[in-house]
């Protein structure tokens, strides 16, 4: 979490840091100034300093509400007066900018530079900056980075944020299910109107519209597949297909607030009935899900919760990972992984070679337990997303039914 940023870096041998460029797309910028619009910002910190942005006039009042330091661009670095100092040179003036900030704020040492801009600008930019640079080495970083180790933790402002996703988000799932209940049956097919079925295509356009209204949106489109799509488990679900009676519909959702915080649940629908077969595998999951669910606790290897699904689904007959890695069928992946401002962080309940990770405060992951069989149909699975409070208390952050089986009103 942000608290443990000058630990993080003290580890990493970091005096500084610095990040660059607009919000947008900007993981570490929003991660730091709380997902606001800026453009062309920088965020700096010495170890054991305070975070402070440096925004243009314009976004003063964004600025003012992340709570950082602040040092308003155009009136101290004039990009203007940059320029005509240059003669007009955007890297000549791009660099005196970036050099006078490192002076100015005292970044010397070790500097870590994150952010987003074109890698090419970046290369020029960076190395003629570097060659300005007395006493201070610019270091980049490939992998695991300082960021990536902060947000493995989240703070408990960052938890809300997260709970809040998960509150508007299940309300979208259960007025995605009303509003397919709605609908009438013929012939075993979910109609739209008296002579056009309803689609997966329908039904997102409608959950679309619906996340619209809530201020959340897909950042890549939700998984709504049926029947054997449903036994690929990142099949997005073929829109031109009918909703059909008795056929599973595995539902991941994981829309994104305006903050830039993800939610991620998954339920298994059968609209009107299930077969005996996809009763059993959601059964099955239900059963794992609630062990699991049962024995998450601080302290505990992550890898732990993934060597115990694997061994109930084995017991079940069923072929996963831990004796069958690359199965097509059966548990086929891990059993959950971290969110937030990604849909997929660390840590993860996995057992891979090099996971070492123990639950810990402010980790947030999501445990999903699933069968599928492609060739026989179906897939079923089962994800709620729970998060470890700084104070360690263990908070589900989706509320929202198992059900199963969803009657049909027509």
């Amino acid at each position: 979490m942000k608290s443990d940023l000058d630990r993080i870096m003290a580890e990493r041998n970091l005096d500084a840091f610095i990040v660059m460029g607009d919000a947008s797309g900007n993981q570490v910028m929003n991660y730091l100034t709380g997902g606001v619009h800026l453009e062309r910002a920088l965020v700096v910190k010495r170890r054991g300093g305070p975070l402070t942005l440096i925004h243009g006039s314009m976004e003063r009042d964004t600025a003012a509400g992340t709570g950082l330091a602040l040092v308003d661009r155009d009136q101290k670095y004039n990009q203007y007066e940059l320029l005509k100092k240059h003669n007009g040179d955007e890297l000549a003036a791009g660099v005196d900018y970036l050099n006078q900030v490192v002076q100015d704020q005292g970044l010397q040492g070790r500097l870590g530079i994150y952010g987003m801009q074109d890698a090419g600008a970046a290369f020029l930019l960076l190395n003629q900056l570097q060659s300005t640079l007395k006493d201070t080495e610019l270091v980049g970083e490939f992998g695991t980075s300082l960021f990536s180790e902060a947000r493995q933790t989240k703070d408990d402002q960052e938890i809300a944020e997260l709970r809040e996703a998960g509150r508007i988000t299940t309300v979208v799932m259960g007025e995605t299910r009303d509003f397919i209940q709605e609908h009438h049956v013929r012939d075993g097919v979910i109609m739209r109107t008296a002579h056009e079925p309803l689609t997966i295509g329908d039904v997102k356009s409608f959950i679309r519209a619906r996340l619209a209204v809530y201020n959340m949106h897909e950042d890549h489109g939700s998984i709504f597949s049926q029947g054997r799509d449903a036994g690929v488990p990142h099949n997005s679900g073929n829109p031109d297909e009918p909703l059909r009676l008795g056929q599973p519909i595995i539902f991941d959702f994981f829309p994104q607030r305006a903050s830039n915080y993800f939610h991620d649940v998954t339920r298994t629908w059968c609209f009107g009935y299930a077969p005996p077969e996809v009763q059993q595998a959601w059964d099955e999951c239900k059963e794992i899900f609630d062990q699991v669910m049962g024995k998450l606790a601080l302290g505990t290897p992550c890898r732990d919760y993934q060597l115990m699904t694997c061994e109930y689904f084995e017991s079940k007959g069923h072929p996963t990972p831990l004796h069958h890695p690359g199965t097509h069928e059966g548990y086929v992946h891990g059993l959950g992984h971290g969110i937030g401002l990604n849909i997929h962080e660390e840590p993860r309940l996995s057992h891979a070679a090099g996971n070492n990770t123990v639950l810990s405060p402010g980790h947030v992951i999501s445990v999903e337990p699933g069968l599928y069989y492609p060739e026989r149909g179906f897939g079923v699975r089962i994800e709620d997303s729970v998060a470890f409070t700084e104070a360690g208390e263990l908070i589900n952050l989706t509320n929202f039914p198992y059900d199963l089986v969803i009657p049909m009103q027509g």
